[in-house]
């Protein structure tokens, strides 16, 4: 099949981030879409005002006569009645990652991956190519406030800026030439049985890498140097570059002079021929110098200098749902952010402490689904330690990946407060069995100077514009 030829495309799912992305993009191009889903939401308002025909629940006719390819949700079982008309009618079926795998084997491919920092990297990448005249493709896990569609950017030359996933290793649907690794920590255990799998995967993912390519790697992760060290000599065998970025001298492209003070943070970074430059960040958090570190070193390795990328960082304000700041009413900031995974909420709650000094941080948190907060419970429980006050959320729980594990917020909850007796602390932290509940809470504690993060990958963001 030749996707560059699509003339009407399905999607099953259609709702989804990712999902909604690609049909936009094929939107953009002049294919005639639909899709359907489970229910209304944000992500399918702004399609049907793109003029795609959204359905609602799954059945048979929602498949245009003509339709040529159905793209599925990797949550889309067979049995679903969309793919299962679609194979009686002999329509071609690939999932979104299958479908972008293919779309792009023409392009030239910059794949940002890694456990955390994904989306923020991949944004940050493109506003970079962006700024420059580069005209690139960005299809990320977010919004993207410049972004007219959001979560994605049809641009119109052969660059394409691509959030790589490693959940169900999606990110081997892709040969690129560009690979930035940020980090690699256990994460979607239910995918991963242990670490081992996830290295192996990710060091599988280098290897589709184009001969010629360049791949950016974290040096101040032990991880990430494990992986590139069992296939650099392979890779350099094919002309592809390895470089490394990160804290401290010992990378190839080294960030040094970090310095934070309320509202700002800035940072020396050389480029690949030992240059210095100085950088102003206006987002918290040493994982976001990371964020831009890794983004400015694969801008640069392709050949832009790093002096025209000064303004556009200065200029970079975060993403939906990344430290994103809702509101500043009554001297109390509510934040929401996507953090879901221990170290990201760690990380997430000293920067904020660092970013605005002498106050209170309230944090609602909501676990994401219930393996991974089993399998992830023990690091959990010192991750919140920073925050003030805590209010527990009920687990969220992702449709097609729960298996009947018993294992509530309460459990957290109770951990949390016997580590904090024998850390002799006292604080606040409270079980809230939905988000509503978790807001009344919140009201209940906020007052004057307090900075609110409500935090989480599932619906708990939905109360942060309620805060205030």
């Amino acid at each position: 099949m030749n996707l560059t030829e699509l003339k009407r495309v399905h999607f099953v799912g259609i709702g989804g981030i990712n999902m909604s992305g690609v049909a936009k993009i094929l939107k953009r191009s002049g294919v005639e879409v639909s899709g359907s889903d489970a229910a209304r939401s944000e992500a399918t308002e702004e399609l049907e005002k793109l003029g795609i025909r959204v359905s609602f629940g799954h059945e048979a006719q929602n498949i245009p006569q003509g339709t040529e390819l159905v793209i599925y949700s990797s949550a889309v079982p067979v049995t679903n009645p969309e793919r299962a008309e679609a194979m009686k009618r002999n329509i071609h079926q690939l999932t979104n990652f299958e479908f972008l795998g293919e779309w792009t084997k023409n392009k030239r491919v910059l794949l940002i991956t890694g456990t955390h920092g994904k989306s923020t990297t991949t944004s940050i990448a493109g506003l970079l190519l962006e700024s420059v005249d580069a005209d690139p493709t960005v299809i990320v896990g977010s919004r993207v406030p410049s972004f007219p569609d959001g979560n994605v950017r049809h641009g119109h030359s052969d660059w394409v800026v691509i959030e790589g996933d490693e959940y169900a290793k999606h990110f081997l649907e892709f040969k690129p030439f560009g690979v930035v690794v940020n980090n690699i920590e256990l994460d979607h255990t239910d995918i991963y049985p242990d670490l081992e799998a996830m290295l192996s995967a990710f060091r599988e993912m280098l290897e589709n890498v184009q001969d010629g390519g360049i791949v950016l790697a974290n040096a101040n992760d032990p991880h990430v140097q494990t992986v590139v060290g069992r296939v650099r000599a392979q890779l350099e065998a094919r002309r592809i570059r390895v470089k490394t970025f990160g804290f401290g001298m010992h990378a190839d492209i080294p960030v040094t002079d970090h310095m934070t003070k309320a509202g700002e943070q800035s940072f020396m970074l050389r480029d690949l021929e030992g240059r210095p430059h100085r950088f102003v960040m206006h987002v918290p958090g040493k994982i976001n110098v990371m964020n831009a570190a890794a983004a400015l070193a694969l801008v640069g390795s392709i050949g832009v200098p790093f002096n025209k990328l000064i303004k556009p960082i200065a200029d970079f304000k975060g993403i939906w749902r990344r430290f994103q700041i809702i509101s500043e009413a009554n001297g109390i900031t509510v934040v929401s952010d996507y953090g879901h995974h221990p170290t990201a909420v760690a990380a997430t709650l000293e920067a904020t402490k660092l970013f605005y000094p002498g106050r209170r941080v309230l944090l609602a948190f909501q676990p994401h689904q219930r393996q991974r907060t089993k399998d992830l419970f023990s690091a959990f429980v010192p991750s919140f330690e920073k925050a003030d006050a805590l209010a527990l959320v009920e687990i969220y729980d992702v449709v097609g990946r729960e298996n009947g594990i018993e294992i509530s917020s309460r459990d957290l909850q109770e951990a949390v407060v016997r580590s904090d007796l024998e850390r002799g602390v006292m604080r606040h932290v409270e079980f809230a069995p939905d988000a509503q509940a978790a807001k009344e809470i919140l009201k209940r504690w906020m007052r004057t100077g307090d900075i609110v993060l409500v935090m989480g990958a599932g619906d708990i963001y939905s109360i942060a514009t309620e805060l205030n």
